[in-house]
């Protein structure tokens, strides 16, 4: 799904998936484990053959929080007030592949009649977003934001699980519970134009609250 801002341009994809619509690129997606990042490269696919898929693995960031807001710059984010902070983690990314590594996937599929050809990523020491821990009087949640802006959120195929699609802060939003898990996830540009992707989400905690917290982001 494309997600676009308030002048109709397309700044982000959300897919949703479950395990009901699960093909062998979507294996390889699930099965990643925190720290890798695969090139796939797919000659079935009608468009978009070749795709960079991660699961970035959070690292403990030991500094203080004013530190790691300089470490984002120029990145201009919003965060939560009337919190408190817990813990702090930072998530580095991976190099792309380079286009003549892109080429040796496509030559391989063709002369082995393999469909679907995989490569590790390298990873590197960009930080491509944060996750921190909050507390406050309302509960517990974690609050994400990524400088990435194509996402994958597995769903639950249980009767309990919903997503609803609405508006925050004049960006569009998801709101998904899945599991007793309650997440929120939107794109908003900052002061720079950069887009950021944010997420906030707790399994003991509403939507509401989860709204309430966004109200007070500066």
């Amino acid at each position: 799904m494309q997600i676009k801002n308030n002048r109709g341009d397309v700044i982000g994809k959300i897919q949703f998936y479950s395990h009901q619509n699960e093909d062998k690129v979507n294996q390889i997606i699930s099965e990643l484990r925190p720290g890798d990042g695969k090139a796939i490269y797919n000659a079935g696919a009608i468009d978009n053959k070749f795709s960079q898929q991660t699961n970035y693995a959070a690292t403990n960031w030991d500094q203080d929080f004013g530190s790691l807001k300089e470490k984002l710059s120029p990145w201009q984010p919003l965060f939560p007030t009337l919190s408190k902070i817990q813990s702090m983690q930072v998530y580095y990314g991976f190099d792309n592949l380079l286009s003549h590594e892109i080429d040796e996937m496509i030559e391989e599929s063709k002369r082995t009649g393999v469909n679907v050809v995989v490569r590790d990523l390298k990873p590197n020491r960009t930080i491509v977003g944060v996750n921190i821990s909050y507390h406050s009087d309302q509960g517990t949640f974690t609050f994400r934001i990524f400088g990435t802006t194509k996402s994958r959120i597995q769903v639950s195929d249980s009767e309990d699980s919903k997503i609803d699609h609405f508006d925050v802060r004049g960006n569009e939003a998801f709101y998904i519970l899945s599991d007793g898990h309650h997440q929120l996830i939107w794109l908003e540009e900052d002061l720079n134009g950069k887009v950021l992707q944010y997420e906030l989400m707790g399994r003991d905690i509403s939507k509401e609250v989860l709204l309430n917290i966004v109200a007070s982001m500066m």
